[in-house]
């Protein structure tokens, strides 16, 4: 540590996470982020960020900011009047993966404590194959997918646990520190439950505010999972449109039904009605569409699955499913299913909803069933962002 009563923090926000998951894409890798911006996509990254800096504003003395130029840091910085010390200036505004880490080097020349990023996986990756164990990373989660164990339940929760860091230095305790994985999807978009490992990083120990890492699915060898889709595909209405969120298990209903090929995407959100898939991997403008083309109809149903280890139903990989979709939705026309080896290795069995604003209106119950058979089921507490108990709220 620099000083006993401060902690130096590199902060870095990727401008390109996350643009893509409105619009359906899965990432912002690579062509992908022209991809995002030419189909409308908005940066999401300071906005989130923000949500963390602002709820650590009250105790901001006691923290000293490095950050690289313009939208990568300085921008939200500057826009809450907080001091902080430039490290690495962008050339553009279009940021690569080599600006994030050149990012890292310069905050480990400067020494920092931590490295606190907006971003999803691949941020999360770019900064690890720089710093590796050296310097502690805490994820605040903006990207498409966030698979690695690094990231926060919610930007405010990031600041939770850089709170609780300041405490423990003021109290004379040692900070305390956990190994955990870097993961990311592998290069298949056909093969989306499953990831790849990069190393393991150093984080915060914190195991209720920060996201396990994900757990690879084997949805489609669950006999119960099978029989339950089974059932499911059979009792579908004709006149009901449906949804089909990504992942394995609620593809599983689609399989049964004979709709989808081996060139099916695991990636993306699907749509149904009378026996006929009628849109394939959906943004979130196409699902609204959807759902007003046929609302003369019985009210749309959607099936999603559980993220393995992680426990996100929304949120994670799945942000065309937005607030303003499952608002027009409606809670009450959510079936959420899921193998029960994978609920039983998410603990606490929680189902977390992590919606692009803090402040939208809560949608879920506080409980809600999660079918992982048949005439099986298990009932989940829902925590959702904006609403966790005893959260630090963002001014």
């Amino acid at each position: 540590m620099q000083k006993p009563d401060v902690l130096k923090i590199g902060l870095l926000i990727n401008p390109i996470a996350g643009m893509g998951g409105k619009v359906g894409l899965h990432g912002t890798d690579d062509s992908l982020a022209e991809r995002a911006k030419e189909l409308g996509a908005k940066n999401v990254s300071k906005e989130r960020a923000g949500r963390t800096i602002k709820a650590l504003l009250p105790q901001i003395e006691k923290l000293v900011f490095c950050a690289p130029s313009k939208v990568m840091g300085a921008d939200l910085l500057q826009s809450l009047n907080i001091n902080f010390e430039s490290v690495y200036e962008t050339q553009s505004l279009d940021t690569s993966s080599e600006d994030t880490k050149a990012a890292a080097r310069a905050f480990q020349a400067k020494g920092v404590d931590l490295i606190l990023f907006a971003g999803g996986d691949g941020t999360a990756r770019d900064i690890f194959s720089v710093v590796g164990e050296a310097i502690p990373i805490l994820g605040i989660p903006a990207g498409v997918k966030m698979r690695s164990g690094v990231f926060a339940n919610y930007p405010e929760e990031a600041a939770e646990i850089v709170l609780d860091a300041i405490a423990s230095i003021e109290s004379g305790k040692v900070l305390e520190f956990a190994n955990t994985e870097i993961l990311d999807l592998t290069d298949s978009e056909l093969d989306y439950s499953q990831s790849h490992y990069f190393g393991s990083a150093r984080t915060f120990s914190a195991p209720s505010k920060i996201t396990s890492p994900k757990v690879n699915s084997n949805a489609s060898s669950d006999v119960a999972l099978k029989e339950l889709a089974k059932h499911l595909s059979s009792e579908l209405a004709k006149d009901r449109l449906y949804f089909f969120g990504p992942g394995r298990s609620a593809k599983l209903i689609l399989n049964e039904l004979g709709v989808t090929d081996s060139e099916h995407s695991l990636a993306g959100v699907d749509a149904l009605i009378g026996g006929e898939l009628i849109g394939k991997d959906l943004d979130e403008s196409q699902i609204l569409e959807l759902i007003s083309s046929h609302s003369k109809a019985t009210e749309p149903l959607i099936f999603l699955g559980v993220i393995g280890g992680q426990g996100f139903l929304l949120g994670r990989g799945n942000q065309q499913l937005s607030h303003q979709v499952m608002s027009r939705i409606g809670a009450d026309n959510v079936f959420v299913l899921a193998s029960a080896s994978k609920m039983t290795g998410t603990v606490p069995t929680r189902l977390y909803v992590d919606f692009e604003d803090a402040l939208s209106k809560k949608l879920f119950p506080d409980f809600i069933q999660v079918h992982v058979a048949k005439n099986r089921t298990l009932v989940c507490k829902v925590v959702s962002s904006g609403f966790v108990p005893n959260s630090v709220k963002a001014s």
